[in-house]
């Protein structure tokens, strides 16, 4: 894996950081589906079956993953049919700064962005709670007050400032900046709507729970317009919105409150992402905890909404609930959320042999090794198309 090492200075201050075919193809029998106690008998498209131009509204994205880069199966797939990447792992902070003032950044995923054409990546993850190196950890030593709290604010400035410095000398096709959009936090709720506790998030720890998160976005959307990155869009990530009301109230209230915050006359955050890893006994319509309720209250704030991390597990139940997931899903995103706020669907890798929940829970489009399509792949791509 070929990788890119850096070694940047750190400020003793936030202050001091700032810048002084579609081939032959084969009509395939669809089964009717059943969506909201109505059948659906639309034929499926023969002609065009490929998930980025199912709907030339929004992007159809995937996370890679660089040590599958040689299985040929799996890159002809993320080619042929996605036009958003996101790093499953690769641009996560403990992957990038592992070692404190130490960053390496791997160019596996966005050269293979570049190569192929692919004009739109996701950055994940700036701010989680999860995969903090030691280093963080221990920054603060036995500084106490405010001083232990400039640390910390430093740390996270840095760390933005670097990496997006970095990501913005990549370009896409166009000469514009390759990477669209960030995860600027991620995952900082419970399910219970509770912000993570300081013994298990050490950003909620240093900075407070809510600060933290308003700190980050803040200095994201002021390091971005000074590298002159203008139209980068700065997400909050999470799960649960589809079966936790308390964790999706809370998140709504959140961002609610984040995106009244400006720098130079711009809101700090522009989107929220729902990663959606479900199952095929999630309640996708009819009662409050429910998939429609989730995507339904985050399109309520007016920001634009990503489906983040789609994948959806065989747990219990057959494999048509499963496909009626897969067509449900895109329909409702398509149905609730106005076209304006659509920043697309990005599914959590490729294949069962890839998708981190392991292959017995068959969670994504495409059989394990083979990569043959399943029946959830045409399900996916009627829900995107009609």
């Amino acid at each position: 894996m070929k990788k890119l090492i850096l070694v940047f200075c750190i400020a003793a201050s936030v202050a001091s950081c700032k810048k002084t075919a579609t081939g032959n193809q084969q009509e395939v029998d669809m089964p009717s589906i059943k969506l909201n106690n109505k059948v659906s008998n639309t034929p499926y498209n023969p002609y065009n079956p490929i998930l980025k131009n199912a709907n030339t509204d929004f992007e159809i994205g995937v996370a890679i993953n660089e040590g599958r880069f040689g299985n040929s199966l799996y890159t002809n797939l993320v080619k042929t049919q996605y036009n958003s990447i996101t790093a499953e792992n690769q641009m996560k902070f403990g992957e990038i700064q592992a070692s404190q003032n130490s960053y390496t950044f791997g160019t596996d995923v966005t050269n293979f962005a570049k190569n192929n054409g692919i004009n739109r990546v996701h950055g994940h993850a700036i701010m989680w709670y999860n995969g903090v190196p030691a280093w963080v950890n221990n920054a603060g030593g036995n500084a106490t007050g405010e001083t232990r709290k400039q640390i910390y604010r430093s740390i996270l400035y840095n760390h933005i400032y670097n990496v997006f410095s970095f990501y913005y000398t990549q370009k896409d096709s166009n000469g514009n900046p390759l990477v669209k959009s960030w995860d600027v936090a991620n995952e900082a709720f419970n399910d219970n709507g509770t912000y993570r506790s300081n013994e298990t998030n050490v950003w909620a720890k240093e900075l407070g729970a809510y600060d933290a998160v308003r700190l980050a976005f803040l200095y994201a959307r002021q390091i971005a317009d000074d590298l002159g990155d203008t139209n980068l869009k700065l997400f909050y990530n999470d799960y649960g919105h589809e079966y936790s009301n308390a964790k999706a109230d809370a998140i709504f209230n959140m961002v609610n409150a984040l995106k009244v915050i400006k720098s130079n006359n711009k809101p700090i955050i522009d989107g929220v992402g729902l990663q959606m890893h479900t199952s095929n006994t999630r309640t996708v319509t009819g009662n409050t905890n429910s998939i429609e309720y989730g995507i339904n209250k985050m399109a309520a704030t007016g920001l634009l909404v990503h489906i983040s991390e789609l994948d959806i597990r065989l747990s219990g139940g057959t494999v048509g609930d499963q496909d009626y997931r897969w067509y449900n899903i895109p329909k409702l995103y398509r149905t609730l959320v106005p076209s304006a706020q659509r920043w697309g669907i990005t599914l959590w890798n490729v294949g069962d042999s890839d998708n981190w929940q392991g292959t017995a829970v068959a969670a994504t489009l495409y059989a394990p090794n083979t990569y043959a399509k399943k029946s959830a792949y045409t399900n996916f791509y009627k829900g995107l198309n009609e």
